[in-house]
């Protein structure tokens, strides 16, 4: 099944919107827990970096993932197109070599006919 375009592109932005309101609603939550004075107040900002290294990570790895199908769908065009002709050259080199090999049982049968007499 080939995805279009389109397709390939709502694959691609619709998780990355889901994981930027992941990563709202995280900020959020660690944000109303940030006034208690609590654990959450001595992290804050290593909890803010690893939200958005990880988002960051997850988006380029998903846009790679993205793009990695969309190249492998245009190799597909391209290999299918080349095996339709390597298989239209195999199939006259294989007509050439039943020819021959006619030919040669042809001469191997006259041969064989001249030295009975």
């Amino acid at each position: 099944m080939r995805l279009s375009k389109k397709m390939l592109f709502v694959i691609w932005i619709i998780p990355i919107f889901l994981g930027l309101v992941v990563i709202l609603s995280f900020w959020s939550a660690i944000s109303a827990l940030y006034p208690m004075g609590k654990t959450t107040y001595l992290v804050y900002n290593q909890l803010i970096a690893i939200g958005v290294a990880v988002f960051l990570g997850i988006t380029v790895y998903w846009s790679i993932l993205v793009y990695y199908i969309h190249l492998l769908q245009e190799n597909e065009i391209v290999i299918q197109n080349n095996f339709a002709k390597l298989a239209g050259s195999g199939t006259s080199h294989l007509e050439n070599a039943k020819k021959l090999i006619g030919k040669v049982l042809d001469e191997i049968k006259t041969s064989e006919e001249i030295l009975k007499y």
